[in-house]
């Protein structure tokens, strides 16, 4: 990830370099490492340490911590071209944009913050994304609306020639005095890294100077107005055609529902495709089985390890005999039990394998059975996330044991006649098999004769085989429990038993006078839950099929006798289903606060209910973006893509705010007419409205696409790094998987959202004006409350020519 966030970098600074050249581009891009810099050390002081949530986290807000900057330099380098001097121009540019630029931020952080109070195990994994969002995106705006407009006043000017910002003497002085700290720095540091820093920086200056900025010039002057011409011309048809427009727009909405349900890519609740780094192969013998024979099938199973494919992807193999080694942390497996041991699989890095880790399960799965009798072994693999517990996860509750354990065995019968039994792995219950137990059977008439309680017998028979700790010895700082009991031949030997004497108050009374035992078989423990007695029936879902679908598939397998089960009994679907449930509950519930809390924001801003919900049009339109994303792609909805939708509400509203902002400024202040001020605050907005866009998008594109560059290796070891360019650039691996459904629901959504917002929006304000001004008409015969003036500026005619207030210089 911390690649991904290189990439997303260059190609952000990539962006601003074409869209405001270098110099401005500067002024911009200064706030990505200082909005960082800030972040960190509030991210240090509430004790948040770097780690896969935080480092996406960062990689989210990458693009976003220009924003701001975009928009302030924007408007102060407008002032400047106006003739405005450089303090006054800051004052002015960054006033202007302050009120907007705070709002904006807020709503993005009103829909993050109610993910902070995410309940359970997957939301004290997941809460680092808010935390970290909100600290991020607060620091951008304190360097926006501080730190970027001070940069500006002081080195910031126009080039009267070229019509650009050029640094100011103290600026260069700055730049030339960085570039010698940092050579001196080179001196001090390795050679060869800072040698190929230098090469990368004049690889850059090149491409710059030869490509960007070239290319950038010809779009400042010439491209931008050309797409500015097509804008305005799409922009004056829409208003024109304002029915049209909406009707496309809802069309538009309800296809990409439509376009869901026909094509459903599924659902799932972490992603399922991420190729796992260990694989655990579980050998289990019959109860009663000693270590030595657990051992002999382990290793039986060691050996065929050798056999897989592509057994050069495997970096290690661990085996264990009387334990095991649980793939899922939260199952309650693992534990000294002699009948189980483990094979623990380790693969090298994701760039460096042959083959494919699924395929190298399903041949385990299918080989590892083979003429190994005596044993059930299973195949697993870590969850993906947080310990969940598994995919299929079925609790039966009642109080018979025995009317417990027949249900357990017919569900499993009834599923491994089925065809959904080939789609899932390690079928089982955790019912424990019987076992043989020496079961004691204390005469109370008699032990009563003897004063002796049930305790002092248990006590006196426990000691003999168990132990007692008599004493501790002590070898220097070590210590050790002194255990005194029975020798081995004696505690193996039922007769012993007969033998045994219990002392009370000085007499020794033989355990056969007052107690009777047998040899029987008895479970070797019973589960409670919520003081009934449950049994679990748990099942994987092997590779290539849907989680979700194959749980849907047994429950509808399953779902006549479960219905018909005898009175007493219950059952209920937990594990992987019931936290997938309880998250996507909590986050429908986070998504409605976060629209109440940015209607709240944006309602206080503008004094207006109308705005606000033009603003919120523009959430639900991202939202066709989604989903036609999700089924371009073939991705199923998940937990991801589900943050993606409530990541985008608060994101997509900062350009409609801004440019709703400039449209009243436009109206009240220099007294434009509606659709004069609509068509003008598009083409002022357009710019950085598609900025903004394109640098969130850009920044989350390595990621999405799987695109992976180690920059570390390439400076710290450049010889190592192109002798081994397989292993240092390539596509895919876990972290694209894990957030790759994100980052394109993101992407597309954001990408639709501002396409509709620069036509859409300004369409809606146009009519809700119109409809406020004919309601206040009808109502009151007053076209008050609104800052519509006349008949005339409905239909775009020019009101007296407003007195613009003159510029200095």
């Amino acid at each position: 990830l911390e690649n991904n966030i290189i990439s997303g970098l260059i190609l952000v600074v990539g962006v601003l370099l074409f869209f405001l050249g270098v110099r401005n581009a500067s002024f911009v891009g200064i706030s990505i490492p200082l909005s960082m810099f800030l972040s960190f050390i509030v991210l240090s002081a509430v004790g948040i340490t770097m780690n896969m949530i935080v480092l996406f986290s960062l990689i989210l807000s990458l693009g976003m911590l220009v924003d701001n900057a975009i928009v302030v330099v924007e408007n102060i380098y407008r002032y400047l071209e106006e003739g405005y001097d450089n303090f006054e121009a800051a004052k002015k540019g960054t006033g202007e944009v302050a009120v907007p630029i705070i709002a904006g931020t807020m709503t993005t952080i009103a829909a993050f913050a109610p993910m902070v109070f995410w309940p359970g195990v997957v939301g004290q994994f997941m809460s680092y994304l808010p935390k970290t969002l909100i600290i991020t995106l607060s620091s951008s705006l304190f360097v926006g609306l501080i730190i970027n407009p001070v940069i500006c006043a002081l080195f910031m000017k126009v080039d009267g020639q070229e019509n650009r910002a050029t640094l100011t003497k103290n600026g260069k002085r700055i730049l030339f005095g960085g570039v010698a700290f940092f050579a001196i720095i080179a001196l001090l540091s390795s050679f060869v890294s800072w040698m190929m820093v230098i090469i990368l920086g004049v690889a850059f200056w090149l491409s710059n100077k030869y490509f960007l900025e070239p290319v950038g010039r010809w779009w400042q002057r010439e491209g931008l107005n050309n797409v500015l011409v097509k804008y305005e011309s799409s922009l004056v048809w829409a208003l024109d055609h304002r029915k049209s427009t909406i009707v496309i727009s809802i069309f538009a909405l309800l296809s990409s529902v439509v376009v869901l349900m026909a094509f459903n890519p599924g659902t799932e609740f972490f992603p399922e495709d991420i190729p796992p780094r260990d694989v655990y192969v579980q050998v289990e013998t019959p109860i009663g089985s000693d270590v030595d024979f657990t051992k002999s099938i382990v290793d039986q199973v060691r050996d065929r390890v050798e056999n897989l494919p592509n057994y050069v992807d495997v970096n290690s193999v661990l085996s264990t005999s009387g334990a095991s080694i649980t793939a899922d942390p939260g199952s309650g497996g693992g534990g000294n039990t002699p009948n189980k041991g483990t094979v623990a699989l380790n693969f090298v890095d994701f760039q460096e394998r042959e083959g494919d880790v699924f395929e190298a399960m399903e041949f385990l799965r299918n080989h590892m059975t083979e003429n190994i009798v005596g044993a059930k072994i299973t195949v697993e693999q870590p969850p993906n996330g947080p310990p969940t517990g598994k995919p299929v996860n079925l609790e039966i509750y009642g109080s018979n044991m025995e009317q417990l354990s027949t249900i357990s065995d017919r569900v499993l019968t009834i599923l491994e006649e089925d065809s959904v039994f080939a789609k899932m792995d390690g079928l089982e219950s955790n019912l424990p098999e019987p076992r043989p137990e020496v079961r004691v059977e204390v005469d109370r008439e008699k032990a009563a004769l003897y004063e002796l309680s049930t305790n002092v017998i248990g006590m006196t028979i426990r000691q003999a085989i168990n132990g007692v700790e008599a004493s501790k010895f002590r070898d220097g700082k070590d210590e050790y429990d002194i255990i005194v009991r029975l020798s081995d031949e004696y505690r193996d030997d039922m007769s012993t038993l007969g033998d045994l004497t219990i002392f009370h108050e000085g007499n020794q009374i033989p355990l056969s006078e007052v107690a009777t035992w047998e040899v029987s078989d008895g479970l070797g423990g019973i589960n409670h839950k919520d003081s009934e007695r449950v049994i679990t029936i748990s099942a994987d879902v092997r590779s290539g099929y849907q989680a979700n679908a194959v749980l849907a598939e047994v429950q509808g397998v399953l779902s006549d006798y479960l219905q018909g089960l005898p009175e007493g009994y219950n059952y209920g679907w937990t594990g992987q289903q019931q936290e997938q449930d309880e998250s996507f509950e909590f986050l429908g519930i986070a998504f409605l606060i976060a629209l109440f809390l940015i209607t709240f924001i944006l309602v206080s801003q503008f004094n207006s209910v109308a705005k606000p919900l033009i603003i919120l049009s523009s959430v639900i339109m991202s939202m066709a973006g989604v989903f036609y994303g999700l089924v371009t792609f073939q991705m199923a909805f998940g937990l991801m893509a589900f943050l993606g939708i409530i990541s985008l509400a608060g994101i997509v509203v900062n350009n409609a705010i801004v440019l709703i902002d400039y449209v009243d400024i436009l109206r009240e202040r220099d007294g434009l007419n509606l659709r004069d001020a609509l068509i003008q605050a598009g083409k002022v907005r357009f710019r950085p409205v598609i900025l903004t866009a394109i640098t969130t998008t850009l920044g989350l594109v390595p990621l999405a696409i799987g695109f992976n560059f180690d920059y570390i290796v390439l400076v710290g070891s450049p010889i190592e790094f192109f002798t081994n360019l397989g292993s240092y650039i390539y596509m895919g691996g876990e972290q694209a998987a894990w957030w790759g459904p994100m980052a394109i629901a993101v992407i597309v959504g954001l990408t639709f959202a501002t396409a509709l917002t620069l036509i859409l929006v300004p369409v809606l304000y146009s009519v809700i004006e119109r409809t406020r001004r004919s309601l206040n008409n009808t109502m009151f015969g007053t076209t008050e409350p609104g800052i519509i003036k006349d008949q005339s500026e409905l239909n775009g005619e020019p009101k007296e020519k407003p007195v613009l207030e003159s510029s200095p210089g």
